[in-house]
Order: C-alpha cells, then sequence, then structure tokens
C-alpha cells in the first residue's frame, strides 16, 4: 500500500508526538470529535480509522469502510466497536490496554515464570488453561504465545477479545482443567463467578498442576483450594486472597498483592506501540481493489477542465438512457476537494443531464510522473483561407499579427503568444489575447470562431506537406503550447476552462471494460452503500481473475 494513497481518520484526540509519527508515515485527516454520522459518511476514502473506546463502532460504519484494513482503539474496552464485523471483513482490530489490564498480565506472568523455575519446569511446550479471555486474559495470552506455550480457552459467552483470536481452542471448563499445566483465572467480580473453582473442579486438574489468579479473589474457593494443595491434588497455586481471609499460609501457596497502577488513562508507550503496530500492518496490506483507484463520488464533486459539445453529450445521453452499464469510467484527478475530469468530459456531462447523483471514475495521482499531458493541434477545413483569415480577425477578444516561422515556436514558450497559426500557404500569424480578456477567455474566443465555420481535425502532425494529404481542403494549422497538469487543474477549479479539443492525456493504468450498473448509479441508495457495491464488484473480477494487464500499447477496435 503506497504511503501516498494511504489514509487514516483520526476522530480521538492525539499528543503531538503521536501524530507527528502517523503524518511521518502516511496522510492523516485529524479530526478529533468528528460525530458518527460524519464518521459513517466519510469512511469510505480511508485505510485505517483511530478512535477511542467511546466513540461507537457499528457494523454499518464498518461496512462502509470498504477500503478499511486496521481499525486502532485508544482505549482498553472494545464494548462500542462491532469486532465481528470488522472480522469478517478482513479488518485488523488493535487496542491499547488498560494500565491496570497490563500490570494484572505482567504479574500473572511473573508468578508463572516464579512457579515453573522453582518445579524445575519449562513454559516452552507445557499447556496454559485461560478461564476468561477478557481484556487482562488477551495480553496473558500474547505473552504465553511468546514463550511457545500451548493455549486452551474457557469463555462462555463472546467477548470482543475472543472474536479477535479466531484460533484459540476454546473448552468447556472441565476438559480446560483436565488438560492444563498451568490454570490461570481472569474473570470479573460477580455472583455468577463466586467460587467458579472449587473442590468438584479441583478434583479434576492434573496434580502436577498450577493455578493462577490475579483478579477477583472471589472466584476460587480459598477452603477448597488450601485441601487440595495439602492433598496433592493441586501441585501450587498463586491467587489473590479475599479481603479478611486467613493468611495463614501453605508451603505451596503464594499469596499475591494487588497489582500496582496509578495510571488511569493509557500508559503512553502502550499508545505508541499499538499506532507502530497499524503502521506496519497498513505497510504490508492493501484492500481488494485499492491498485485500480475506482471510486463512486457524487456528480456535484465532478469538474470539466476544457468546454465540451452540448450535441455529443446530448447524443450520449439518449444512447445512456437506452444502455443498461457504464463500459468505461471517466479518468479525474482529486484536486482541491473536487475531482478534476481529464478523460471522459462528454460522459460526466450525459450523466449529469440524465439526473445521475453518482457516477463511477478512475482517479489517477495528478503527480504521477507516468502520467503525461500532450497537446493537440488544429488542422482547420471546410472553408477558404482568406476567408477564415478574415472571420478570425474579426474576433474582438484576440489579435492576429503575422510572424516569421522561426519567431513563432519562441513565442509559444514564452507565452506571448496564445498560439500560432500557419496557412496552406505557409505564412505564419502570432495570435494574442485582445486587451482586457484573459488567455482563456481569448483563447476559447478564437476556437469557437473556427469551430462554428469549418472542420477540425485534431493532430500532432506540424509538417505541412504531410497535413494537405492528410487533411484535404486544409485551410489553417493551429498550434498551441505545451500546457502543464497544474495550468489545467487551476482551470478547472476557477472555472475558467479550456477549449475542447486541445488536451490529451496519457494515463497509466487506463480502466476499460468496467461495466459498472447504471441502475445502481442512478438509485437513491447512498454514495457509502454505493462505495460497497462497487468494492464487492471489483473484489469479484479479481478473484475470478477476470482483469488484464496489457503493458504494451492497445488498439480498440470497437470504441
Amino acid at each position: 500500500m503506497s504511503p501516498d494513497d494511504t489514509r487514516i481518520l483520526v476522530t480521538t484526540q492525539l499528543d503531538a508526538a503521536s501524530l507527528q509519527l502517523l503524518r511521518a508515515a502516511l496522510r492523516v485527516d485529524y479530526r478529533p470529535g468528528l460525530p458518527p454520522a460524519e464518521v459513517e459518511a466519510r469512511i469510505g476514502g480511508y485505510q485505517a480509522l483511530i478512535v477511542d473506546s467511546a466513540s461507537r463502532v457499528s457494523g454499518r460504519t464498518i461496512e462502509y469502510g470498504y477500503r478499511l484494513a486496521a481499525l486502532a482503539v485508544l482505549g482498553a474496552s472494545l464494548a462500542n466497536v462491532s469486532v465481528s464485523a470488522a472480522r469478517a471483513q478482513g479488518i485488523a482490530v488493535l487496542n491499547v490496554p488498560a494500565a491496570l489490564t497490563l500490570a494484572r498480565a505482567e504479574q500473572t506472568l511473573e508468578a508463572l515464570l516464579s512457579l515453573a523455575h522453582a518445579r524445575g519446569t519449562a513454559l516452552a511446550g507445557s499447556t496454559l488453561g485461560i478461564i476468561g479471555l477478557g481484556a487482562t486474559g488477551q495480553e496473558v495470552l500474547h505473552r504465553a504465545r511468546a514463550f511457545d506455550m500451548q493455549i486452551l480457552v474457557h469463555q462462555p459467552r463472546l467477548t470482543s477479545e475472543l472474536a479477535l483470536e479466531p484460533d484459540v481452542e476454546l473448552l468447556e471448563l472441565n476438559e480446560l482443567l483436565e488438560r492444563s499445566d498451568f490454570i490461570s483465572l481472569h474473570l470479573p467480580q460477580g455472583a455468577e463467578t463466586r467460587h467458579v473453582i472449587g473442590a468438584a473442579q479441583l478434583e479434576r486438574c492434573r496434580a502436577h498442576a498450577v493455578l493462577l489468579n490475579t483478579g477477583s479473589a472471589e472466584v476460587v474457593n480459598l477452603d477448597a483450594l488450601r485441601t487440595a494443595l495439602a492433598s496433592g491434588r493441586l501441585a501450587h497455586a498463586a491467587v489473590r486472597l479475599p479481603a479478611g481471609a486467613d493468611t495463614a499460609a501453605h508451603p505451596n501457596l503464594k499469596v499475591l498483592s494487588a497489582p500496582f497502577s496509578t495510571a488511569s488513562v493509557p500508559p503512553r508507550h502502550a499508545v505508541e506501540r499499538v499506532l507502530k503496530q497499524l503502521l506496519e500492518l497498513l505497510r504490508q496490506r492493501q484492500p481488494a481493489g485499492a491498485a485500480l483507484s475506482l471510486k463512486v463520488v457524487a456528480l456535484e464533486d465532478i469538474v470539466p477542465h476544457e468546454n465540451f459539445d452540448p450535441a455529443r453529450a446530448a447524443d450520449l445521453a439518449v444512447r445512456l438512457s437506452s444502455e443498461s452499464v457504464l463500459v468505461n469510467p471517466p479518468v479525474t484527478a482529486e484536486a482541491g476537494g473536487r475531482y478534476v475530469v481529464l478523460d471522459g468530459a462528454t460522459r460526466t456531462k450525459a450523466f449529469q443531464q440524465l439526473g445521475y447523483p453518482h457516477i463511477v471514475v478512475q482517479v489517477v495521482r495528478s503527480d504521477d510522473p507516468s502520467l503525461r499531458l500532450h497537446t493537440w493541434y488544429h488542422a482547420v477545413s471546410g472553408v477558404a483561407q482568406p476567408e477564415l483569415l478574415a472571420l478570425l480577425g474579426a474576433v474582438r477578444a484576440v489579435q492576429i499579427e503575422p510572424a516569421a516561422s522561426s519567431a513563432m515556436q519562441a513565442a509559444l514558450d514564452s507565452r506571448a503568444a496564445l498560439c500560432n497559426l500557419t496557412g496552406a500557404d505557409g505564412q505564419g500569424y502570432l495570435v494574442r489575447a485582445a486587451a482586457g480578456n484573459s488567455a482563456l477567455q481569448a483563447l476559447n474566443a478564437l476556437v469557437a470562431a473556427y469551430s462554428a465555420a469549418g472542420s477540425i481535425t485534431r493532430t500532432l502532425n506540424t509538417h505541412l506537406d504531410s497535413l494537405r494529404s492528410e487533411v484535404p481542403g486544409m485551410a489553417l494549422l493551429v498550434v498551441f503550447p505545451q500546457f502543464q497538469v497544474a495550468e489545467v487543474l487551476r482551470a478547472a477549479l476557477t472555472g475558467e476552462l479550456l477549449p475542447a479539443g486541445i488536451t490529451r492525456f496519457v494515463i497509466p493504468g487506463r480502466i476499460l471494460r468496467l461495466n459498472a450498473e447504471l441502475a445502481m448509479l442512478k438509485s437513491p441508495e447512498t454514495l457509502a452503500h454505493k462505495s460497497v457495491w462497487l468494492e464487492q464488484m471489483v473484489a469479484e473480477k479479481l478473484a475470478r481473475r477476470n482483469v488484464r494487464f496489457y503493458q504494451e500499447p492497445v488498439t480498440l477496435l470497437d470504441e
């Protein structure tokens, strides 16, 4: 996934260092406090979303985030996140454990290592049974895996953490007790968890098993535990004791104090760790279809860069009204929050005339070095040269003066002239803007005048002898300066358009034969819904290997 194309939406507060970490790697849209409805409306344009635990990320939001590769929650709780929906869509979910969660997980591992070493037992290859896979249980699981332990889990109810661990082996409580070398309890305090581990459960444990409980002291029946240790039914235990409990020690019973933590917010290093994980994930992953750079956009956000032929747009609108698919999407470049049409102005105008709210476009980067802009020249025929020159001389927006052929190219390169004219007889002329007219106003007036008078053949040829053969009856050759992409975008955004038929974009990776259903594009469905539809359609084409890339030039005979 290219850093230039990857965008992260951040809707929670970040400190300056964290924000700099993200911005140094990717494009960041920092909008703390963005309302859920706006998140839902915008999310289709992003590859990652960063929120806090209080932010609701619904299944619908995730569905509309059709380009999402990762979701980071800067908090311990995932209660407001539809984790199952994210997993189903292949979106990685990361969160920052609370300080107390980390402290309890570290205390569990400390006790685990201490007791294992005291007994001369290796953790690698041993089986750890985790009872309760919430936030702390998940942190213990991750740390135990680093020691190459086999992991079993008992978690009767679905939790967000369980949804994030699809590879764990889930067991009933009794089977977990019978198979585990180490048993770690991570259950909340409450009536239904009181004495979950009692005499009957301890009878099922292996004689060499070790029991650990760094969470609620009430989940273990202390009397039953002492009896099991005394009888050799259980090898060792490390637990927290209930308030007021008899602290009389047993040789194999280790009493744990409450883990120390004063932080009420996620620690800075934990936030940084999750952000780095997110960046690494984005470097490695790419959503289906992202490389094709297709997007559903609102017609109102599309602007042309050149004038169009109303008759051609009307003819195309008639054809589209009887067709069922958009075969070739227009090509656009994003600029100033709008989509500037580089190729396909007639198609977009026809869609607007038919009342379509949305259209599929291919979006290319305006700074892509392989995007090239050439300029067409116009060979004008169908009218005699003297008559045409007289007609153009009457256009008030321009001034036309004879010029030596040797001076014409220099005038174009320096933009001292709008364009130059070469008659069929070889005589050259320079065209300048008359006082009170901008360059584009004057150029449009000139092109409109000769377009109305004769026929135009677009060409890249400036050799008069061959042009006379190619264009019978040619009266004038109009040569324009070489425009830059930035000039074209600026003209589009200001609304002062170039004349039609001058610019010629050479577009890398041009997408053809999309065949997008027009009924969906014209429907009242939301932009987000249509974006999901497009992503699924492209993913299906990729999965069926219906996409073919041509490196070499291709000639189409049915356009």
